[in-house]
């Protein structure tokens, strides 16, 4: 009997052990500041793998951005990383470099310990993660190759002087009372306009095609220079938050099955 329990709390505690270890709280030194961070990797994860780093909001942080995104599934499947990082005092620097500088931390750290594929980093953010994944497409777009903001968008206005055109899908709710929904709609033209995709946008609701009760509707734009896409995905009746609705849309999933198409090596990736 001893025996056998001994063997059970064994086997737990490398279950426990095992997913600290693929969901750990880490940490980076940037300058003179430790930043913090939650890094999820698939258990033995081969090299050259896709790196997806994922935002919170203003006066959230990683486990809430982890524990709402949720994708660890969709990266045990796929074969990535996933890094949730946390912002200084619970925020974002949109108009400076302290937060571009922590991406970057980020992916050497992951290049060093992972030895994932460079061309293929891709960055996604809540809210005022959202904000900061517009910012750092203005600032870091050779290293970033594709942008999913999720109920968040520059609030002067849109900032499209990339240095390059950029790839970016954006998910946005009719009932944000947050970040109102109207300004995701001048984003993404914004964007649209820049990458020389068509002004005219191919709509397709409800989306999926195949539910007909789905509360969201598709926008598109493109191809543009490079091949690069811009798509909206309006969900009616949503507020501020990610979804995962069955009868409508699974925001994590349609933003890995968006971004997972682009390389920085080739436009179109392979996965």
């Amino acid at each position: 009997m001893r025996k056998s329990y001994s063997l059970i709390l064994l086997f737990f505690f490398c279950m426990i052990t095992h997913s600290d270890l693929r969901g750990q709280i880490d940490s980076i030194r940037v300058g003179e500041i430790n930043r913090k961070l939650i890094v999820y990797a698939p258990h033995k994860i081969p090299e050259n793998r896709p790196l997806l780093i994922s935002i919170h909001g203003a006066g959230q942080d990683a486990n809430y951005q982890q524990s709402q995104a949720k994708y660890e599934s969709i990266a045990d499947t796929a074969k990535f990383i996933v890094v949730y990082p946390v912002g200084i005092n619970k925020r974002w620097d949109i108009s400076g470099t302290k937060d571009i500088e922590f991406i970057d931390a980020i992916i050497d750290q992951m290049y060093s310990r992972y030895k994932i594929d460079r061309s293929r980093i891709y960055l996604s953010g809540f809210s005022m993660g959202g904000m900061m994944t517009y910012y750092a497409a203005t600032k870091i777009a050779d290293k970033i190759a594709a942008f999913a903001p999720v109920g968040g968008y520059l609030m002067r206005g849109p900032n499209t002087a990339s240095s390059r055109p950029i790839p970016i899908i954006h998910v946005h709710g009719t009932d944000d009372d947050v970040v109102p929904y109207d300004g995701s709609l001048v984003s993404v033209r914004a964007w649209a306009a820049r990458n020389n995709c068509s002004s005219e946008e191919q709509i397709t609701s409800p989306y999926p095609s195949e539910k007909e009760n789905s509360c969201a509707t598709k926008s598109y734009w493109g191809p543009g220079d490079n091949g690069v896409e811009v798509v909206l995905l309006t969900l009616k009746g949503k507020g501020h938050w990610h979804s995962t609705d069955v009868n409508c849309v699974n925001s994590s999933e349609e933003i890995w099955n968006f971004l997972k198409k682009y390389s920085l090596e080739i436009g179109r990736a392979h996965v």
